[in-house]
């Protein structure tokens, strides 16, 4: 499979039939610092025939059609630095991704998302847009359109060869990296919209066809560290005139401001509710740092990320 030579960033979309990543490359009068490849589980083959690579049809879930997209193609990862991995109802453009790229470039960062526009459908208040940031570090980065370095994501391949619904695994792997401390963020700089409601694409389907339980799966990746955090905590953060602040400030702004926007969230009272606790964690977390997570002895998360697979 060919490669883009000048290019050292990959987005590899999981895509079907009503995909909107047309609209990510659809501003061709801006220059794109990344290449695109489609992993799709659609039908129609004229759809996904405009990325810079070859596309893949692979009619899995998302993280096992990856995982194995990743295994036939390893060059990739070796190829690009970086790589980001959305869903395909996230409407994004080129001026988007290509400034999460500079930003994960800027602050080295191992893992990012784009914050979410309070027009989304959301699962958690944590990920919208905070206007007074530039980005916020994290513990939690959601999967729907992460963006890792391509050296941490081969460590995290084994994980979802067997954990591949994917549920869970965002409580987990920002943690999973030697020093994880300022190493993963939301970025507010830039927004993506998510369009589609929660719970009702494809691969819900394809879990209950396969009589497969998301939930286990967060309770036993969970279960196999012994120091998973009870919590999704902002820990820090740069704002948007570049002033890096603690702790204490962040969860001060951000808390603030969720409470102020509340209103306009599509999950107010959730939204409301993680605004309050991110003020109480002023106290509650005071300090707090995040530490690798170590693996349960015996686990399989001790054999993929134990002490001699560390990085």
């Amino acid at each position: 499979m060919g490669v883009t030579e000048a290019r050292r960033f990959l987005v590899v979309g999981r895509v079907g039939d009503n995909s909107l990543h047309r609209h990510w490359v659809a501003d061709t009068a801006t220059e794109r610092t990344w290449d695109l490849q489609l992993n799709a589980y659609g039908h129609d083959e004229s759809k996904i025939q405009n990325g810079d690579l070859p596309p893949v049809i692979d009619r899995g879930t998302k993280w096992d059609s990856l995982v194995r997209h990743f295994r036939a193609y390893p060059e990739l990862l070796d190829r690009y630095d970086y790589v980001m991995l959305p869903d395909d109802d996230l409407m994004m453009d080129v001026r988007t991704i290509n400034r999460i790229f500079e930003i994960v470039v800027q602050y080295d960062l191992t893992m990012a998302q784009p914050s979410l526009s309070y027009e989304s459908y959301i699962s958690y208040p944590i990920v919208l847009r905070s206007a007074p940031f530039r980005l916020r570090y994290t513990t939690f980065i959601e999967s729907m359109s992460c963006c890792m370095k391509t050296s941490f994501l081969k460590r995290l391949l084994p994980m979802f060869e067997e954990h591949f619904t994917g549920w869970g695994t965002d409580l987990v792997w920002t943690m999973l990296m030697e020093d994880p401390a300022y190493r993963a963020a939301i970025i507010d700089e830039v927004s993506m919209v998510h369009t589609r409601p929660l719970y009702v694409g494809p691969i819900y389907k394809t879990f209950a066809a396969q009589s497969i339980d998301p939930q286990q799966e967060i309770v036993t990746l969970r279960e196999s560290f012994e120091n998973t955090p009870d919590a999704m905590l902002i820990y820090g953060g740069v704002l948007r005139n570049g002033r890096k602040v603690d702790g204490a400030e962040a969860r001060l702004r951000n808390g603030l401001q969720l409470i102020a926007s509340s209103p306009r969230s599509p999950k107010p009272y959730d939204t409301f509710r993680f605004g309050a606790g991110s003020l109480l964690r002023i106290v509650t977390r005071a300090g707090f740092r995040p530490e690798q997570l170590r693996p349960v002895a015996g686990s399989r998360a001790a054999l993929w990320f134990g002490k001699s697979n560390a990085s």
